[in-house]
């Protein structure tokens, strides 16, 4: 039940199409009641209304998932970490024994590698001099009490003073301290940790510690889903059609690429995935979904979600939890091309992965709020918003966007007013409904056929489909031209 008009959203206050809370929906195989998962997830009640003059937009019910799959995962972590703390108990006892070198004199210094300079205490050599007392005109040394605890050296240095001359005594009437600090000292004595396990002590075991950065930890676990499942990755949506990520193949059907990358490309080819990635700001993995299922268990898994709970519970494996929102999954169970997600359908690929930025606002624009998966989609997006005066590098033209002066100039300029390039054989044309053409005739392409969603027609081009809407489906008929 979706009701429209001038009433409002409950949760956002925004006007237009939106759900009733209490009435039973289904999404992706589950039913949802919002006003059941608002009160779940945040303990809130919203009271309705007998004239039911407000309900849920589609934008709310998303964070709302996205708030009771965080909570999910928050409570999925909790039984993990539980489990893990019971199996480190559980394992065996380590020694760790203080070597020295035979030099070393003093045994009762240790290093637990934790402390630093300003916590630790600083130990104080102190030298006493001896006190001196004035006869006549000689200066005689008194004398100096027996140590406590003296070593050799210092020894020797007591048994000398008494040869000392008169003025060596004077100058050593002041107390001299030497300071230094508990790493300087551990440094001296060059002390070691050896780590050996109790079952078999002869053997010493050398241990590195390495920092593992955040997005390590994600390349790896989209490496896991890659081996322990049927899922496979997307490059792009090239000249010709879907591109392999192993090889640099193209498939106009999606279907006939996850064959070819199942079929072709195995496990070191999938270990090597991502291995030049090394930003999380572009990180995005286009993940083909379709017929889900564990290569472990052969367990199926209607979405990405359900396969990272399956293998993180079955098969003990570990994901970082922000993982999903780097993987955007696609089905392709039909020759339509529709979302996953929300199962709305579009005309191609293309327009499909703009569309995804809508499910995915893990950066979002401050000036017109639109979410991207990434920082770099968002600061490409940017440059729309930068107005000005950007001048044309080779003629006189002046753009109020620096994307219209590129376009400009590629368009014009650069390409020679030939941007659509042939995937098979490179040739350029000035339009691209020429380079389908060619591609269909001369390369024996799969023709371009676009329905109408209103109405039973096809076309051949987005730009024809677009006009036909336009003008027959949203009245928005073109000005008549005036009379000279």
């Amino acid at each position: 039940m979706e009701n429209s008009g001038g009433n409002m959203c409950r949760c956002c206050a925004s006007e237009g199409v939106y759900k009733d809370l209490n009435t039973t929906y289904h999404w992706m195989g589950e039913e949802e009641v919002y006003g059941d998962m608002l009160k779940d997830c945040f303990n809130v009640q919203l009271s309705v209304p007998e004239s039911s003059d407000g309900g849920i937009c589609e934008v709310c019910i998303t964070q709302l998932r996205n708030a009771i799959n965080f909570k999910k995962q928050v409570l999925l972590t909790e039984e993990q970490f539980k489990k893990h703390v019971q199996k480190v108990f559980k394992t065996s006892i380590v020694k760790v024994e203080a070597l020295a070198d035979d030099d070393s004199t003093d045994a009762n210094v240790t290093d637990d590698g934790l402390s630093e300079p300003e916590f630790d205490e600083v130990p104080i050599k102190t030298e006493h001099v001896a006190e001196t007392v004035t006869v006549g005109d000689e200066i005689k040394p008194k004398k100096r009490a027996a140590p406590i605890k003296a070593s050799t050296s210092r020894t020797k240095k007591s048994k000398s003073s008494d040869a000392e001359s008169p003025k060596k005594r004077e100058s050593r009437k002041k107390k001299c301290i030497i300071i230094t600090s508990r790493k300087a000292e551990l440094r001296r004595k060059k002390k070691y940790i050896k780590i050996t396990p109790q079952d078999d002590e002869r053997d010493a075991v050398n241990v590195k510690l390495r920092r593992v950065t955040e997005i390590q930890k994600l390349v790896e676990a989209i490496r896991v889903i890659l081996l322990c499942s049927n899922a496979t990755p997307i490059r792009k949506y090239g000249s010709i059609g879907y591109q392999c990520n192993f090889c640099d193949k193209e498939h106009d059907d999606p279907r006939d690429l996850k064959v070819h990358t199942l079929s072709s490309h195995k496990e070191a080819d999938k270990l090597k995935f991502l291995q030049k990635h090394r930003g999380i700001n572009t990180l995005k993995v286009k993940l083909d979904a379709t017929c889900l299922r564990c290569e472990l268990c052969d367990t199926p898994s209607d979405d990405v979600e359900q396969l990272i709970d399956h293998l993180t519970l079955k098969h003990d494996k570990s994901f970082p939890s922000n993982l999903k929102n780097f993987i955007v999954p696609f089905k392709f169970e039909t020759s339509q091309t529709i979302c996953a997600l929300c199962r709305t359908e579009f005309s191609n690929f293309k327009i499909l992965l703009q569309h995804m930025n809508v499910h995915y606002r893990n950066h979002v624009c401050e000036t017109c709020g639109n979410g991207f998966v990434n920082k770099r989609i968002l600061q490409c997006h940017m440059y729309r918003h930068r107005t000005g005066e950007f001048s044309c590098s080779y003629c006189a033209k002046v753009f109020d966007t620096r994307i219209k002066q590129r376009d400009h100039e590629r368009a014009i300029h650069i390409c020679d007013n030939k941007r659509s390039k042939c995937g098979y054989c490179g040739e350029k044309f000035n339009d691209y409904t020429k380079k389908n053409e060619h591609e269909i005739k001369v390369h024996g392409a799969k023709p371009i056929v676009l329905k109408c969603s209103a109405c039973e027609k096809t076309f051949d081009n987005q730009r024809s489909l677009s006009s036909h809407t336009k003008r027959y489906h949203l009245m928005e008929r073109p000005l008549p031209k005036k009379a000279d």
